[in-house]
């Protein structure tokens, strides 16, 4: 409501219009008039009214089925009846329509007055209202936001803190073995070894590397070029890879797809990511003379792939933090495999970049399975 509440008196007798206008002007108000309903509705609609004074009958349309039509465009629009024509019935239909008050012809100034000054405190109280739960609402939502960064902070910090520990481990181990080489503190014959823990501690590193920036990848806003993609031949390429050292463990692998699995839109080089640090961790965890099984079917409008293996097995509280950064089960180090902590943490945001899911199922000691679904595309794609 502006400085000046603005009026308007709906009514088919220009005596009563003219003489409302009379009686409110002077007291403050501004006062346009209608002698018709449809025109009223108009003129509510091109101006910004506090409260409307509007008769029942009129033609084309009644005073009552105007008030659903007025509170459509404004909600906090007062509305008052003013009728020659009071019965009981009346009165309650106008008050269920949406009426604040029912005044009966002929009123009093004093009526009149105490009506419109009421339904003005009312109209003032309900928008006041709103705009306290908006700017309660507002300030909850900044408070939530503002309490989400600080977690991401933290945690942002926390990720860096861990980058660093990682990083400068293999470096450190690295510039040891060969200070220890140029002091001549290492019997030449014994120099090939600490080369050779040199080299796997410089893969480590380049590892690390590889699934930090794979990482930073997933997680940044740049837009990644989709293609069409077949899991199911990325799979194939990827088992290629690592043929050779599940003969070297005398691994049983089984292979169980459907054979028309179709294409989905994704990132080719992320579906091969997917699959590579699943079968890996398989293949890595698993003792010689061990079992991998791999599945990828369809169900409906999904793609349902899993890995399974007979391994080490995770534990129910390690299964909790495994897709966390850098995080290593016990039983994982222990089994001296080499690992960055990334490789679930990498497969996790691949799958939900694709709108999918993933879990896992173990049991410490037997082997674990990982499934994961993800969406496809509508035949029209």
């Amino acid at each position: 409501m502006g400085e000046i509440p603005e009026l308007l008196v709906i009514d088919d007798e220009i005596g009563i219009c003219e003489g409302v206008q009379r009686v409110l002007e002077p007291e403050g108000f501004k006062v346009d008039i209608a002698l018709d309903g449809m025109t009223g509705l108009e003129l509510m609609r091109q101006g910004g009214y506090d409260l409307i004074l509007l008769d029942v009958k009129m033609p084309q349309i009644s005073g009552l089925d105007l008030i659903p039509l007025i509170h459509k465009v404004d909600p906090e629009i007062i509305c008052i009846i003013i009728t020659g024509y009071a019965t009981v019935e009346m009165a309650v239909s106008a008050i269920k329509q949406g009426a604040y008050d029912f005044l009966t012809k002929p009123f009093s100034i004093d009526t009149l007055l105490l009506a419109v000054n009421q339904g003005l405190e009312r109209r003032n109280l309900s928008i006041e209202a709103k705009r306290t739960a908006q700017a309660e609402a507002e300030a909850k939502a900044l408070t939530e936001e503002n309490d989400r960064l600080l977690a991401l902070d933290q945690a942002k910090k926390q990720f860096i803190r861990l980058v660093t520990h990682e990083l400068k481990a293999p470096v450190s181990a690295i510039e040891t073995y060969l200070t220890l080489i140029l002091k001549g503190y290492v019997d030449p014959d014994n120099q090939k070894e600490i080369l050779e823990k040199c080299i796997t501690r410089a893969r480590e590193e380049r590892r690390l590397i590889d699934d930090l920036l794979e990482l930073g990848q997933l997680e940044s806003a740049l837009s990644f070029q989709l293609s069409p993609v077949n899991p199911g031949e990325v799979l194939t390429d990827v088992i290629a890879e690592f043929w050779e050292e599940i003969k070297l463990k005398r691994l049983d692998l089984v292979l169980d797809t459907d054979h028309d699995i179709p294409e989905t839109r994704a990132v080719p080089e992320q579906i091969k990511s997917l699959w590579s640090n699943l079968i890996s961790n398989a293949v890595k965890y698993t003792p010689p003379d061990g079992r991998i099984t791999i599945s990828l079917r369809r169900e409906g409008d999904w793609l349902i792939g899993s890995v399974k293996d007979t391994g080490i097995g995770i534990s129910q509280e390690d299964c909790q933090r495994i897709f966390s950064e850098f995080y290593r089960a016990k039983n994982a180090v222990d089994f001296g495999a080499p690992g960055t902590g990334l490789g679930l943490v990498i497969v996790k945001r691949v799958i939900e970049s694709m709108n999918g899911t993933i879990c896992v199922e173990s049991v410490l000691g037997s082997g674990t399975t990982f499934q994961f679904q993800i969406p496809l595309p509508p035949a029209s794609d």
